[in-house]
């Protein structure tokens, strides 16, 4: 009695397919263009293939493409050393997304990896000041809840610490 391979191929994707659920995949192609790098990885449980697309315009893909590469040990311009490398991805309930850029997903990492990114992208916005009114209004229209919630909080304690600064001088 045995199954058709894409029966099993199925149930053990489900079975794998639940939000949190980490596992191994390798590298099988890197491809770097002018404008993107398109990662594609492969489970050995799965036939499919998992893509990761990184937009080499978005500060926020840079950042994540960064530390997929730090991950495995080599600097953002080695990426395509990536080939052959097996890294760790996290289900998130919908897709498959590599663990080293976990605080830079919706929902996941701690608060504060989450402002340490927030940081490092204002760092990188203020960089090319010409443009800050435009990409500022870019960023606060893609903030996640969690990225707001947490931008609302330090805003007014950074009120609350210059009233109290001037109060007391």
């Amino acid at each position: 009695m045995s199954e058709p391979v894409s029966e099993y191929e199925h149930l053990t994707t489900k079975k794998r397919q639940r939000q949190g659920n980490t596992e191994l995949a390798q590298v099988t192609d890197v491809a770097v263009g002018t404008r993107t790098v398109v990662l594609t990885a492969r489970f050995d449980w799965r036939a499919e293939a998992v893509r990761f697309r990184y937009e080499l315009n978005d500060d926020r893909d840079v950042l994540q493409l960064e530390s997929l590469a730090e991950s495995a040990g080599f600097a953002f311009e080695q990426v395509e050393f990536l080939e052959g490398e097996t890294v760790e991805v996290t289900y998130t309930g919908g897709e498959w997304v590599p663990s080293a850029h976990a605080a830079h997903v919706e929902g996941s990492g701690s608060a504060a990896e989450t402002f340490r990114t927030e940081l490092r992208l204002l760092a990188r916005e203020l960089a090319r000041l010409p443009n800050l009114p435009r990409r500022a209004i870019r960023a606060l229209r893609t903030a996640t809840t969690q990225q707001t919630i947490i931008g609302v909080i330090l805003v007014k304690k950074v009120l609350v610490l210059v009233l109290l600064a001037w109060y007391l001088l």
